[in-house]
């Protein structure tokens, strides 16, 4: 008996309507996004400083403003919305529009400390933002009053360690990176210290000067100042390597202190930002960083310039935001 072979003559099932749509849908996004990209920029940029007019860092970025402009074609604004720990300013652009056009100068105290220590953040760093270009990071100085017994850094960790009342040391606000910087450096060393915050610079070195508090930890413009005038003494550097003009100050690891840098700076954009903008974007700041007036006015402020591609500044970020954290967890720091 001869078998048949049967065939499916029926047709195949094609795909869902749903699934065209997605298709078609997917298709037509594809050259918009392309052509936002190659059309980018067509208006003015906004930079969101969240930092008081006057500042280092808004002092920095207007510096790079004329290269920015010509880099882009187009201008190039900063808008200062200061307050709450820089919050304020970064929430706002969390909350424009994903195309580039508006950017929020970034800092540690902003986004890598702040989220941590408020009871409740206005937003998350890492799912809310996208890194677009560094800056660099603002070394710190750990300094002393000149009739301190403490001649160098070692000697301060030792004395740290004996003393039977924790010695003081102050920062320039309650959450700020100098405080927190202190926090690891208890951590990482092991010594007890008791923190004094002040509001700003400031009265923090009027208080050191004035010898009624163990140490300081102060940007290094700040302690330069006054060590120039032998009141104070700086002990020791929050660095990569020795800085140009203080060779003489040695860094953390040098006494095995695993601290290499103060806190970052650079720029961010609202999350969902095209990469191809992104990309268009760390070009231009790589661009104005290299202009001899920009880096001019990072030497005076002691900055210390890093260049990254936006994948490894991003990568850099979300570590900053974890290294940071575990800091102030350990330390049970608090902001209500």
């Amino acid at each position: 008996m001869t078998s048949r072979i049967k065939f499916n003559t029926s047709p195949l099932p094609g795909p869902s309507r749903r699934t065209v749509l997605a298709g078609l849908a997917a298709s037509a996004v594809a050259p918009a996004a392309w052509a936002q990209a190659a059309n980018f920029p067509n208006k003015p940029i906004r930079i969101i400083m969240p930092w008081a007019a006057g500042g280092g860092g808004d002092v920095l970025v207007r510096a790079m403003l004329p290269a920015l402009s010509q880099r882009l074609g187009q201008a190039v604004v900063v808008d200062n919305r200061p307050g709450a720990i820089g919050t304020i300013g970064s929430l706002a652009a969390a909350r424009s529009p994903a195309d580039g056009y508006t950017l929020v100068y970034g800092a540690a105290d902003s986004h890598s400390i702040a989220p941590h220590i408020l009871k409740q953040s206005p937003y998350d760093s890492k799912k809310d933002f996208v890194a677009v270009a560094p800056i660099g990071f603002t070394p710190l100085a750990l300094v002393v009053h000149a009739s301190h017994p403490a001649k160098n850094f070692a000697q301060f960790l030792q004395m740290a360690k004996e003393a039977k009342e924790p010695l003081t040391f102050g920062s320039w606000g309650l959450g700020s990176s100098g405080q927190i910087t202190m926090e690891a450096l208890k951590q990482v060393a092991g010594i007890n210290l008791l923190h004094v915050p002040y509001n700003g610079t400031a009265p923090l070195m009027q208080a050191q000067l004035a010898n009624q508090i163990n140490s300081a930890i102060v940007p290094v413009p700040v302690a330069a100042g006054h060590a120039q005038t032998g009141l104070v003494r700086m002990l020791v550097i929050t660095a990569r390597e020795r800085l140009a003009g203080y060779t003489d100050i040695p860094i953390m690891k040098e006494l095995g202190i695993a601290i290499d840098m103060g806190p970052w700076l650079g720029f961010l954009a609202p999350a969902g930002t095209p990469a191809d903008i992104v990309a268009k974007l760390n070009a231009a700041f790589d661009a104005a960083m290299a202009e001899p007036s920009v880096k001019e006015t990072m030497g005076k402020m002691s900055m210390v310039a890093d260049r990254m591609s936006p994948q490894a500044y991003q990568s850099f970020y979300n570590n900053e935001y974890d290294r940071w954290g575990i800091y102030i967890r350990t330390a049970n720091v608090k902001l209500d």
